[in-house]
């Protein structure tokens, strides 16, 4: 799909409330019209996409979004640029995104003299579905970020630091042409593993603990996410234990996951596995959530989401257990619900992995 029609698409979802609608999340103006800069604007009206950015993002967004919009490069302020188009189009009432700051929301509406209308997810609704260009570029993320990983296996040894372990994943990620880290890397090692969101330590890597690595690469302005817990040497009982429950929590869910079900419900049956082993308490967090342009899109599949999964939709699916003072295992994978089953996009294979050391 390209932008032209993404953008016809959006005129379609239009209320009757609001003529035209102005976008200023950066990542909905990519989406739109191909725009990567960090300055940029984008109106859209009945029959006109109208781009502003300043002169530095000048060759830049003419080369990004070719015809898709047109572009105008402002030299007084963004403010003083869109009241002159609103003027000139006789807009009156004007949808904008609710994720637009309070001041910018206050400032704009005393300066235009028009309604504005604050929307909610009128982008990000489209979001939802990915289009074969946006799988193009999402594989290549998740093949970025599996061959880092098979090049991290080789190089992580004891007694190296758990910044450093990330230091090596995020550069061969770099070299093998990410863009960026698709988020703060998580190297947790033994009891830091009990903490999900843990930020890697100066804490020394050990044999026989458990390593938990959460990380993701982005190509095309798309994210992967994949979490890994191995461990350093042979596997303990207790270990094993876990991450098998764990597995098995996620082997069901996926089973489960197809267009038509309700994402609660996903997730109750990878929390039923996890509490039936004893360990409910200690599986927190939501079991997944889409992923695009942003990291953490919608839907989620979490307790409260009554959305359906649909046709077209990415989800992660990431169980966890977490036990203070031991450790904790989180296993994620990443698939495309397609109309005959589901695309996986994680090559790295989730059976248990023992670092020979």
């Amino acid at each position: 799909m390209n932008h032209a029609e993404r953008i016809s698409r959006l005129r379609k979802s239009f209320s009757k409330n609001y003529q035209s609608f102005l976008v200023t999340n950066l990542k909905n103006i990519r989406y739109l019209c191909g725009y990567s800069g960090s300055c940029g604007t984008l109106l859209v009206t009945p029959k006109q996409a109208i781009f502003f950015t300043d002169f530095r993002y000048k060759e830049q967004s003419a080369a990004e979004i070719g015809d898709a919009a047109k572009i105008v490069v402002f030299t007084k302020g963004l403010a003083d640029a869109l009241l002159k188009e609103i003027k000139k189009q006789k807009i009156t009432k004007l949808g904008v995104e609710k994720s637009m700051t309070l001041n910018q929301y206050l400032a704009w509406s005393d300066l235009f003299k028009i309604k504005l209308i604050p929307v909610s997810s009128l982008v990000e609704d489209l979001r939802r579905h990915k289009d074969t260009d946006e799988l193009a570029c999402l594989k290549k993320a998740f093949r970025i970020a599996d061959d880092s990983f098979a090049d991290l296996m080789k190089v992580i040894k004891p007694g190296m630091r758990e910044t450093e372990v990330a230091a090596h994943l995020e550069f061969f990620m770099k070299m093998r042409g990410s863009e960026m880290p698709s988020f703060d890397t998580i190297i947790a090692s033994g009891p830091n593993a009990s903490k999900p969101h843990a930020q890697p330590s100066s804490r020394k890597i050990k044999a026989g603990e458990m390593l938990k690595i959460d990380f993701g690469a982005v190509y095309g302005g798309y994210h992967s996410d994949m979490t890994r817990t191995i461990f350093i040497g042979k596997a303990t009982a207790k270990f094993k234990k876990v991450y098998n429950t764990v597995l098995e929590a996620q082997s069901k869910a996926v089973a489960a996951l197809k267009a038509g079900v309700v994402c609660r419900k996903v997730d109750a049956i990878a929390r039923k596995v996890i509490t039936d082993a004893g360990y409910g308490e200690y599986f927190g967090h939501g079991l997944g959530h889409s992923l695009g342009l942003d990291v953490h899109e919608a839907p989620s599949l979490s307790k409260k989401c009554v959305d359906k999964v649909e046709v077209g939709m990415l989800f992660t699916v990431e169980p966890g257990i977490y036990l203070p003072g031991w450790g904790g295992v989180r296993i994620e994978d990443v698939y495309m619900v397609k109309p005959d089953g589901l695309l996986r996009l994680t090559a790295t294979p989730n059976q248990l992995f023992e670092l020979d050391v």
